[in-house]
């Protein structure tokens, strides 16, 4: 392949995956200005690795993997991977993954019913932190918690919300196999 084949290719992939890839960085580290980065350096990175992609292969999953290790390497570097965690980083990855084969819908109606069920105090949590954009220490100060406190919550809500989503699904799931 000479260099306006791989420039090309490399376009090509990186256009087609830009909003999975983009996805997946802010979904874990909810900040745009993090994400901007971070995609910037998984594309670079991506580009001076490319002759290690195999054509016909998953880009979307080799991106992936390289977007889990360059944000594991952020969270790190800021000292923020205790309170997220690799296990819930390899989670997100996990789920990203499954979303990715399957229609989103079912997820997000998932997603919806187990949010339902969470008690008033996890639901603002959740609020704070994914809607008003507010990191652990914000929250923590305004709850007039500790911030360690907040982080164990946060893992512990998302952690019930993956295993709610994976069991309302097989419910879904089981119940379309009935009525065929």
């Amino acid at each position: 392949m000479n260099e306006q084949e791989r420039n090309n290719l490399f376009s090509d992939l990186i256009a087609r995956h830009q909003s999975e890839l983009y996805g997946y960085i802010f979904a874990v580290v909810r900040n745009w200005e993090d994400a901007d980065d971070l995609y910037q350096s998984v594309c670079l990175v991506l580009w001076s690795k490319f002759e290690l992609f195999r054509p016909g292969s998953s880009f979307f999953a080799w991106a992936r993997q390289t977007a889990k290790i360059t944000i594991s390497n952020h969270l790190r570097h800021k000292q923020r991977l205790n309170c997220i965690g690799e296990k819930l980083l390899d989670t997100l990855t996990e789920v990203t993954i499954k979303a990715q084969d399957e229609e989103p819908e079912p997820y997000l109606a998932a997603l919806r019913q187990c949010k339902a069920n969470l008690s008033a105090a996890d639901a603002e949590l959740l609020e704070l932190h994914y809607i008003a954009n507010l990191g652990s220490c914000q929250i923590a100060h305004q709850l007039q918690r500790p911030q360690q406190s907040i982080c164990r919550s946060l893992n512990r809500i998302r952690g019930w919300l993956l295993e709610c989503i994976e069991m309302e699904l097989a419910r879904q799931e089981h119940s379309e196999r009935i009525r065929s």
